[in-house]
């Protein structure tokens, strides 16, 4: 069956709402790994990653977050109703334990299953993930401030985005000026025309439903996870992967969540960014949480 076939996939929770995921690979394999996107972001950031997965023999899980691409939106919904989720598509497709990777703002998410349902998990890596607003260090993310402080103009950049993104040659030509910002590393990666292409089709599915989710998920970074890192198990292993010159979600918020998850290893790399870090390293990275 060809990756296409399995990107527009959908179950019916018990709630009655639709989830959208991505099931990419061998449904034989014995990994098996679930993929929370970034922000904004979709189940189709797995398409960056398919090849890898494939070549790798893991099976790869994406999944639309509520409000996001095919998933149903879930009013007043908090970081920890989200492993509840995972726990369900996973019982749907016989699935009894897997590893979690989030990317970016998909962090928090691989953190909120470590921490609710570390005994279906087999690892969980968090690469360039957002940090909690509570913890303590030096440099932020400057989004958590305007959305507290300013969730009416948060809203309404997000609304912006999702019209920017109807037009996807639009689009990419304002990412190509963008780029010119971006550090060196983000740069090369994001200069390959299919990465690129990937990368606009999967930001513009975050919008699909308009930009009410997003403007939710924004609301939930910018409060308390409801948990503490130090109480996740520290029978479960935990990786962190982050770039130094990641400009977009700072390093300092890698090292410190690594200090304070009990079983946690950290890859701090000196000249990767953002988005140049897990497509520089993917293979490593699936190594580490299958092996």
């Amino acid at each position: 069956m060809a990756i296409s076939d399995n990107i527009d996939l959908t179950i019916k929770l018990k709630d009655g709402r639709a989830l959208g995921y991505i099931d990419i690979g061998n449904k034989d394999a014995k990994s098996v790994v679930f993929h929370f996107h970034g922000f904004p972001g979709s189940r189709l950031e797995a398409m960056l990653l398919a090849d890898r997965a494939i070549k790798k023999n893991i099976r790869l899980i994406s999944i639309d977050r509520p409000g996001i691409g095919l998933s149903d939106f879930k009013k007043n919904r908090t970081l920890l109703d989200w492993p509840d989720d995972v726990v369900e598509l996973a019982d749907a497709l016989g699935i009894d334990n897997f590893a979690v990777e989030g990317i970016s703002g998909g962090g928090p998410y691989a953190a909120a299953c470590a921490y609710k349902i570390p005994e279906r998990l087999t690892s969980c890596g968090i690469i360039s993930g957002v940090a909690s607003k509570d913890l303590e260090i030096e440099k932020k993310n400057k989004i958590f401030s305007i959305i507290r402080l300013f969730p009416w103009l948060f809203k309404l950049v997000m609304w912006f985005k999702s019209r920017g993104m109807k037009d996807l040659e639009k689009a990419e030509k304002n990412l190509k000026k963008a780029l010119l910002k971006f550090p060196e590393a983000d740069r090369r990666v994001l200069d390959d025309p299919q990465i690129l292409s990937k990368f606009i089709k999967e930001s513009a599915e975050a919008f699909r439903q308009g930009s009410k989710g997003a403007y939710q998920e924004g609301k939930i970074y910018a409060k308390s996870w409801g948990f503490n890192l130090e109480d996740i198990s520290p029978n479960l292993k935990v990786y962190i992967w982050h770039g130094e010159v990641d400009d977009a979600v700072p390093v300092a918020m890698g090292r410190g969540m690594c200090k304070l998850i009990p079983n946690c290893a950290g890859e701090f790399y000196p000249d990767e960014g953002h988005y140049s870090t897990i497509l520089n390293y993917y293979e490593d990275i699936i190594e580490a949480l299958t092996s």
